[in-house]
This record gives C-alpha cells, structure tokens and sequence, in this order.
C-alpha cells in the first residue's frame, strides 16, 4: 500500500530497524518465487540505513520496506511518478460509473492480458477479492491499511472473463480509484492454498461489525490470520510469490536483502518504466552507520544512496573524487517532520503549554543551520504544494517572551526557585520536566538538542534521549512517551486524515500516536472522505487545519527536499515519489566508467 500511511520514524536513520528470520542467509532458487538460472547481467547496490520488516506488503507501514517488496508484489494501478495521474501496472485504470441510488460507485477493471505469476497461471479478479480478503481480516495485522477499504462493498469478476472485475463501494470516498489502485495483489494459489477465505463473503470482512463477529465465531478466519502474520512469510524466499519482476535470492540479516529479476517476469522487454526489469539484480545493502555508507560510497560499493543526512550530502557533494563517479540530486519530497506531543500525558495535556513549546524552537535558525536551501518550513499537516493549504495560518515564530507568557497562563511557575517551572497536576506539585526521544543520528541529535535548549531558557527541563528506531516506535505505539522527533509521509493526493488524527485510530488501530482528540475535527475528517464537490472539501481541509494550529499537538518543523546519491553509470530519472528513483529500470548509459 503506498497511500498516506507511511510513518517516517526518521529519515535520517531510515525508519524501523528488524531483524531478518532466524540470523542466517536465506537462499532458494525456488519455482514458486520464480527464482531459475544464474546472473549474467549487471547489479544495482542500493545503501539503505535499516533493515526492512519482511517482504509482505500489507503487514509493514516503512519506506524502506516498500522499497523492497514493491520490486516484488504489484498494485492494480500506479501514479505516474511526473504528473501524478493514475497509470496502468497490472491492470486497465478503472472506468468508474454510478452504481445506484444509495451513493455507491462501481470501479471496472481489466487485469493486462500477459499479466501471469511464476506459476504460470494468470492474475485473475479472483486474486485481488482474495488479496482485499486478506487485508480486511481483522486478525490480519494490517489495521492501518483498513480504514482505506472500509468502503469496499464486493469484488464481482466477469462471469465469462475472469481477468475483468468489479469493485463496487457502499459510498463515495475521494481516495476510491487510489486505493483501489494502490492494493497489493497476492495470488490466491500461494497464499491460502487450503482455501480457507474462498467462502467468506467479501461484504462480511468490509463491515466492521461483521468481521469483528467473524473473528470470534470462524475458525477458517483465525488459522488464515495465523498463517498470514507469521513473520518468516516474509523472509522464506519459497513462500514469497508476487507477479512482480523480481523475486527473493538472499537474505543476509544485517547485512543485504538480494533480489534477482524473474526470468519467466510476465511485462519483461515492456517500454514502460513501472514495468521495468532492467537490472538483473537489485541487492539492498544495509548500513546504519553513516561513516560506513560514506567509505562504501568511496569504494564504489554502492550505487545508490537515499536519504543521506544533510551534512554528509552537502560536504560531499563538493568532493572531486566522489563527483567524478556520483550524482548528488535533490528534489522536493512529500514529507515532514516535528517533534510530537503525547497528550495524554498530562504535563503536555493543556495546549498552552505545547503553544508555548511550539514558540520555543527557532524553526528558521534550524532550516538555515541544518538543511539549507534542502527544506521548507511547514505549519500544519498539509504541505505548501497542496491546493488547499491554508495560507492564513502563520508561522509560530521564535519568541521567548510568549512563551513564558503562555507558560504562565498555563499554570506553570518556579515556586521553588530551582530554575524548573512547575505546577500542581491531580494534587501533586510536578516539574516541566520530560524526555525528548530522539534517533542515534547527527541530524536528529541536532533537531533534538535545539529544542531542548530553547525550553531551557524558559524553564522547561527536556532531556533528549536517543532510542534505535525500532524501540522508539515501541514505544510510541505503547504510549509510553511525552515527546519525540517525528515524521509523516504522504502522496500527492488529496488528503484523508482518518488513519493519522481521528480519535478512534490510535495504535495497534491506526497511527495516532499522539492521542489527538478532537470531535469536530473526527466530524471534518469523515465529511472529506465523502466529499465529492472541490471548493467545499477545500473549506473542510482548511477548517481541519485551523483546529490543528490551535490545538498544537506537534511541533511542526519542515518538510525536506528528498537526497538521491546514485552513480554515473545509470540512466535515471527523479521524482518527488519516494525512493525518487525506479530501481527496475536504471538502464547502464553507454560511457558509463568501469567499476
């Protein structure tokens, strides 16, 4: 699923850091994954900064996972990574009719002629009623991808072609034909062998009050979920089958994740970048610390860099060795950063005193110091680039006076002249006194050390601590955290807030970790999903962001411009969607310098 769910838990450290199954090199030439032959061709090394979570879709909300498993599972549909318009990968773009009187829209679809999985056997409807199947067991841990089906009703495929079907929906939904088109497909065949969704109705699973029946009442609904949720499904090369170009040939915990083009890969000689195979191998080389990266960037062991930190960007892309080998690009991503607030924390409960925090943190001196000319400063949510961004908010500015001032009316005073402010909470006399989570990487040191000294100077004691990234995100699904450097992710398409900032979509459920609670915004944010007029959606998303601005459950910093470092070998093109560059389809130019 690429829709607007990915959660950055750093783009300097690369996101959430897993281990691999079992601590040894996982290696099949299998003919279920589609994996035959050996390597005659060439290898792109990509540098990630972290280990992905398994190559299984549905069950990871990272980047760098993504990165990986969409070489391997394919969407019904893509965005065109220039324009941004919904383009074909395994099926037609849908042609989309009315479909009666109750508000419901009925999507049709036609899965590409040639489109076949390793087996042999074609991608058929009845594959992605058994892929949306899946998603919406509510045993399935795939609850953050949910909230974008919900208005699914059924899957009908042609009685007389079974590559054509039907999505039809309960209601309309502005992210319909996206995430539609965003579904991951799976083969039923590899999947759920035993067969054990085929009966289920699809209707039952998209109502939340049936599934949740199913869940307690069906046993075939419990040992698929089993089954599906095992962590080594996403690791075992021979039980890893997707209808994309590449497959699973290696996984070396800690070390690279290697995949190996398909050789029986259905679109394989098509045009089309998306549908790319161009590289024989794609080999994901894992490297957390940036020293490291930099050395193999010198000893051009690597290819491709995404997501380097600022500094190291900037110093070497002035470096005459590097630049005689690499291209040091940027571009504008969808993305940004703050330090987030839990508000159920009631030393951050009372939005005066995030205000104040929030007049503490001089934004531009960070921009200018750490990322200049590489971000741009943000207020709310909605990023500058997006139609209905609400213009009328302004900056919080740098403002240490205010922020006493706030403080003050807040309730917060030194009464003991330690230098803390403090005030009475539930009886007892507690310090403005917190930990600031923080990532082990310069950049997010550096944000993180900023606001705490600006609190500093208004009595605000704020320790940074830093945390690996897959104990910080723990740890912010658990709740149990005052504050922490944070990032959301998005796609250039209009914004549904559901899984990020309704009431309801706190974790395991969505990723509202900062237990924002809001009745008129949750009204605003389910008026968006079924607004089908522009102008008034508009008024609703700039509406939605006024009672962001006032109630400040983060910080809101910048959203940077994406850092690509990829070698003078390949032919490429950028683009604002991340990972900014298509892996398949870098094609080795003519000149290209020997290694």
């Amino acid at each position: 699923m690429k829709l607007g769910v990915l959660t950055l838990a750093s783009a300097f450290c690369g996101l959430l850091a897993c281990t691999g199954g079992g601590g040894t090199e996982h290696s099949e030439l299998s003919t279920m994954g589609g994996i035959t032959g050996s390597d005659t061709g060439y290898q792109v090394r990509i540098c990630i900064k972290a280990e992905p979570m398994g190559i299984n879709p549905v069950l990871s909300v990272q980047n760098i996972s993504r990165y990986v498993y969409e070489q391997v599972f394919q969407t019904l549909n893509e965005q065109d990574p220039q324009t941004y318009d919904i383009v074909p990968l395994l099926a037609s773009v849908p042609i989309i009719e009315d479909n009666g009187p109750d508000g419901g829209t009925a999507y049709h679809y036609t899965i590409d002629s040639a489109a076949t999985w390793p087996n042999g056997t074609p991608v058929t409807g009845y594959d992605v009623a058994f892929s949306l199947k899946a998603l919406m067991n509510p045993l399935v841990a795939s609850g953050p991808y949910r909230p974008y089906y919900e208005m699914v009703l059924d899957v009908v495929v042609d009685a007389e072609d079974e590559r054509a079907f039907r999505v039809i929906t309960r209601r309309p939904y502005i992210l319909a034909a996206q995430a539609i088109g965003d579904l991951y497909i799976y083969p039923e065949y590899a999947y759920d062998p035993e067969g054990l969704l085929r009966n289920i109705p699809l209707p039952q699973l998209t109502d939340p009050s049936s599934a949740e029946r199913l869940a307690q009442e069906n046993v075939k609904l419990r040992q698929f979920a089993a089954s599906f949720n095992d962590p080594e499904l996403g690791y075992d090369p021979g039980r890893i089958v997707g209808s994309g170009p590449y497959a699973l040939a290696a996984w070396e915990d800690g070390q690279y994740v290697r995949l190996r083009r398909r050789p029986n890969y259905w679109a394989q000689g098509r045009s089309e970048e998306r549908l790319a195979a161009v590289p024989d191998e794609l080999k994901f080389v894992i490297i957390p610390d940036n020293t490291t990266a930099i050395n193999a960037l010198r000893d051009r062991a690597v290819d491709v860099v995404i997501d380097m930190p600022v500094d190291e960007f900037q110093q070497l892309r002035q470096d005459p060795y590097l630049t005689q080998y690499y291209d040091f690009v940027n571009v504008p991503g969808f993305k940004y950063f703050s330090i987030l607030f839990n508000q159920n924390d009631p030393l951050v409960a009372d939005s005066l005193t995030r205000r104040a925090l929030a007049h503490t943190v001089d934004v531009d001196q960070l921009i200018a110091q750490l990322l200049p000319g590489l971000a741009r400063r943000v207020v709310g949510p909605v990023l500058p680039t997006k139609s209905y961004y609400n213009s009328q908010l302004p900056v919080i500015p740098f403002d240490l006076e205010e922020a006493a001032r706030l403080l003050r009316d807040a309730g917060w005073e030194d009464t003991n002249g330690d230098g803390t402010v403090d005030k009475l909470i539930n009886g007892q006399r507690v310090e403005l006194s917190f930990q600031l989570l923080s990532y082990p990487t310069p950049d997010s040191e550096a944000v993180t050390l900023l606001v705490a000294e600006g609190a500093r100077r208004v009595g605000v004691d704020v320790r940074v601590v830093k945390r690996e990234p897959r104990s910080l995100l723990s740890i912010l699904d658990a709740g149990n955290f005052t504050a922490s450097f944070y990032g959301q992710g998005f796609e250039p398409t209009p914004d549904d807030f559901a899984q990020v900032w309704l009431s309801s979509s706190v974790p395991p459920i969505g990723t509202n970790r900062g237990n924002f609670q809001n009745p008129e915004a949750d009204r605003i944010i389910r008026r968006i999903a079924t607004m089908t007029d522009d102008e008034q959606r508009a008024a609703l998303y700039r509406r939605f962001q006024e009672i962001i601005y006032a109630n400040q459950p983060m910080v809101f910093l910048y959203s940077p411009y994406d850092r690509v470092v990829i070698s003078q070998r390949f032919n490429y093109t950028l683009s604002s969607i991340a990972p900014n560059i298509k892996f398949n389809a870098l094609r080795l130019r003519q000149s290209a310098k020997p290694l």
